[in-house]
C-alpha cells in the first residue's frame, strides 16, 4: 500500500507514538505491580519478573529488530512488531495466572521494542548527528507528555477498575497506532542501502569493538538501570509508607517535567553547546542529584517529595543525555543505523533488567536500599565518563 506523505512535524509525531508504545506500557503498569501481586498471592519477587523478564524480552528484540530493519525495510518490521504487541496485551488481559500475565508481557515488550529500535535507526536515515540530537529530543518531548501521564492513569485505572484495566487502555492505544503506522508510516531506508545479514553481522561486532560506542553504550545503559530500578522498587516502598498506587503517579510527574525539560534544552541548545558538552553536563547533574537524594533517604526524609524531588533533577539530567548519547552512538555506523540501534537499545536493557531482578531482593521498608544503589551506579558513571574524557567520540576508520 502506497501511504501519503507526512510532513517533518507529523512524521516526528507518528514516530513518538511508536516509541512511546514500549515506555508507556512500562509506566502505566508499575502502579499496579503491588495490586497484581496481591490479586495473584505471590511474592515481591515473583511479581518483579513480570517487570524484568519483559525488560530482557525487550533488549531481546532491540538486538534482533535493528538488524532485521537494515535488510528488511523499516516500515514492515515496525508493523510486525505493533502485530505481537497487541497480541502480548490480549494475552495479559485475560491471564488467569502471574505466569501468563509474564507470558503476556514479555510477548508484548517483544512486539513494541521493534518500534523503539526502528524509530531510532529511521531518524538515524533521515538526519546527521547534530540534527539527530535535535530531532530525537523534540520526539521525546512528545513522547514524555504521554508517558509522564501513565503512572497517573495506571494508578487510577487500577483502584478503580481493577488492575486489568490498564491493558485494556493498552490494547486500544496500541491497535490504534498500528492502524496509523500502517496507513501513514513511509520507509525512510532505500531499498539500494538494504544490507545483507552478513555485512549487518560485521556491523555489530565492529561496533563492539569500538571504544568508543562501549563507553557511549554504558553511560546510556546506567541511565536505563537506574530508572528501570526506581520505578520497579519505588511502588513498594511508597505502599509499605502507607501512600497509593495514585499517589505514586502524581509524583511520578516531577521526573517526567525533569526529563521533558532536559529535552527541551537539547532541542534548543544542541547547536549553540554541542553534543559532547550536554552528555557531560547531563552525567555530572545526575551524579549529584543522586547522592543528595541518598543522603535525604539517610536522613530519614521518606516523605514522596524527598524522594521524587531529586528525581525530577536527574529526570532533567537524563533528558541532557540521552539524546546526544542515542545519536552519537547511532553516528558511529551510519551505514548501519539498525545494528547499531538495536545493540544499544540491547545492552541498555539488559543490564536494566538484570538489575531490576537483582534488587528485587532488596528491603522495600523505606528508601536507603533503592536511592543507595542509584547514588552508587551514577557515581560510577560520572567517574568513568571523566577518565574517558578525552576519548573523541568519532567513527572509528573501516567501521563501514
Amino acid at each position: 500500500m502506497k501511504t501519503r506523505a507526512l510532513s517533518e512535524r507529523a512524521l516526528i509525531v507518528l514516530l513518538a507514538a511508536i516509541t512511546a508504545s514500549g515506555p508507556v506500557s512500562l509506566a502505566i503498569y508499575m502502579p499496579v505491580v503491588p495490586l497484581a501481586r496481591a490479586a495473584f498471592g505471590v511474592s515481591v519477587a515473583a511479581a518483579s519478573t513480570t517487570v524484568s523478564a519483559p525488560l530482557i524480552a525487550f533488549a531481546i528484540g532491540l538486538f534482533l529488530y535493528g538488524p532485521l530493519s537494515d535488510h528488511y525495510g523499516r516500515r514492515p518490521v515496525i508493523l510486525a512488531g505493533l502485530g505481537i504487541y497487541v497480541s502480548g496485551l490480549l494475552l495479559a488481559l485475560f491471564a488467569p495466572s502471574i505466569g501468563m500475565l509474564t507470558a503476556g508481557r514479555v510477548i508484548a515488550a517483544l512486539g513494541t521494542s521493534a518500534g523503539v529500535t526502528v524509530a531510532r535507526a529511521a531518524m538515524g536515515d533521515l538526519y546527521a548527528r547534530e540534527k539527530m540530537a535535535h530531532k530525537l529530543a523534540t520526539l521525546t518531548m512528545v513522547m514524555v507528555t504521554a508517558n509522564a501521564l501513565a503512572p497517573a492513569a495506571g494508578g487510577m485505572l487500577a483502584e478503580t477498575f481493577g488492575w486489568q484495566a490498564v491493558f485494556v487502555v493498552l490494547l486500544a492505544s496500541g491497535i490504534a497506532i498500528a492502524l496509523s503506522t500502517w496507513r501513514w508510516l513511509p520507509e525512510t531506508r532505500r531499498a539500494g542501502e538494504r544490507q545483507a545479514p552478513r555485512h549487518i553481522l560485521e556491523a555489530t561486532t565492529g561496533l563492539l569493538r569500538q571504544r568508543a560506542f562501549i563507553g557511549l553504550a554504558l553511560q546510556s545503559a546506567v541511565i536505563y538501570t537506574i530508572f528501570f530500578v526506581f520505578v520497579a522498587l519505588v511502588p513498594y516502598v511508597l505502599r509499605n509508607l502507607g501512600w497509593s498506587a495514585t499517589e505514586y503517579g502524581l509524583w511520578y510527574l516531577m521526573i517526567s517535567v525533569g526529563y521533558f525539560t532536559g529535552n527541551w534544552c537539547v532541542s534548543r541548545y544542541t547547536y549553540r553547546f554541542g553534543v559532547a558538552r550536554l552528555i557531560g553536563a547531563g552525567i555530572a547533574i545526575q551524579a549529584l542529584a543522586a547522592l543528595a537524594g541518598w543522603l535525604l533517604a539517610l536522613a530519614g526524609l521518606w516523605h514522596p517529595f524527598w524522594l521524587f524531588a531529586p528525581w525530577g533533577v536527574i529526570g532533567f539530567a537524563q533528558g541532557l543525555a540521552m539524546p546526544n548519547l542515542t545519536a552519537s552512538a547511532v553516528a558511529l555506523a551510519p551505514r548501519h543505523a539498525g545494528a547499531a540501534s538495536g545493540l544499544l537499545g540491547f545492552i541498555q536493557q539488559i543490564i536494566g533488567a538484570l538489575a531490576v531482578q537483582l534488587m528485587a531482593a532488596s528491603p522495600t521498608a523505606n528508601a536507603l536500599p533503592v536511592t543507595g544503589f542509584i547514588a552508587a551506579c551514577t557515581a560510577a558513571a560520572w567517574l568513568a565518563h571523566k577518565l574517558g574524557q578525552s576519548r573523541a567520540v568519532s567513527p572509528t576508520p573501516g567501521t563501514d
